[in-house]
């Protein structure tokens, strides 16, 4: 007997046609196994998983993401306005994933459909209101929009995940300033910083966030980088192995907070989940295990 009435795939129609047959190929014959009816959405420009999801979300149990971070941000914005809000599962197919990476979803296409058709695992996860937009993985200003702003479309086809770190160490050489003012229920921070990070997730540009960093706990992780260079950037990347910030340096402050109102000096770049906006205000609210998703088996 099939567990799911009916199930909406939703795919990135960009996606190389030959690509995209292949990721089909491995994921439709065994998502039909589980549901009595499949319907398989093509999405044909920006904005349409979110319109799709926003008005039709509602009506399946089961709504599959098959796409990289931009088709989940899109599509997440769309599920997460709704009343009645489905379970949500995502088959990678972008170029980092890192939504998917912090949900442990395996890389692999194959291996990802089994997640969810053989021995699913299931957690409410919680999504971050920005303003009247939400994400689900990360906020960013300063180096981290930046760095997106700087990925060549081109590159990013050809070379992967590479093009970030490419992005990230051109951006680095020339980081721009930024004065911030941060006001949560418990502080207020105010500082000159190279880089705001506001992280729901565990991953950016595939690379491991801190393991403090906690998806289903009503808070978000607030970093405050105050200053540039090599050595600072490799301290960030250090905190993923220990979940804590070095005691004997106060370039990053690691804050922890349900609501969060931020100020920056002039309008900026803002990175949401990958993709770019423009503010100088933002109001960010957590929406406590607001989504419930397919996930991996816990490590």
């Amino acid at each position: 007997m099939a567990r799911f009435s009916e199930v909406l795939l939703i795919c990135n129609g960009k996606a190389g046609q030959g690509t995209l047959e292949i990721l089909l190929k491995d994921a439709v014959p065994p998502l039909l196994d589980i549901c009595n009816e499949l319907i398989i959405h093509k999405t044909k420009e920006k904005g349409d998983a979110e319109r799709v999801c926003r008005e039709s979300g509602s009506r399946y149990e089961l709504v599959v993401i098959m796409g990289g971070d931009g088709t989940i941000h899109e599509a997440i914005n769309g599920l997460s306005v709704l009343s009645d809000r489905p379970l949500v599962a995502i088959l990678p197919g972008g170029t980092c994933n890192d939504f998917a990476r912090s949900l442990r979803i395996p890389m692999n296409i194959g291996q990802a459909v089994r997640l969810i058709t053989e021995q699913p695992y299931e957690q409410e996860i919680d999504i971050v209101k920005a303003g009247e937009r939400y994400f689900s993985n990360f906020w960013g200003t300063g180096l981290v929009a930046q760095t997106s702003d700087n990925i060549d479309v081109g590159s990013k086809s050809v070379l992967g995940k590479l093009s970030y770190y490419i992005s990230a160490f051109q951006s680095i050489q020339d980081s721009p300033i930024l004065n911030v003012k941060v006001t949560t229920e418990n502080e207020v921070v105010e500082e000159e910083v190279v880089m705001l990070l506001v992280a729901n997730g565990r991953s950016i540009g595939s690379n491991p966030l801190p393991t403090c960093i906690n998806m289903d706990d009503g808070l978000m992780d607030i970093y405050v980088v105050k200053k540039s260079g090599f050595p600072l950037l490799k301290e960030f990347l250090v905190i993923k192995s220990t979940g804590n910030i070095s005691e004997e340096y106060d370039d990053i402050m690691h804050i922890q907070a349900k609501e969060a109102h931020i100020e920056l000096g002039q309008d900026e770049k803002l990175d949401m989940d990958g993709e770019l906006y423009e503010g100088s205000r933002q109001s960010l609210r957590v929406l406590h295990k607001h989504l419930r998703f397919v996930v991996g088996a816990s490590e």
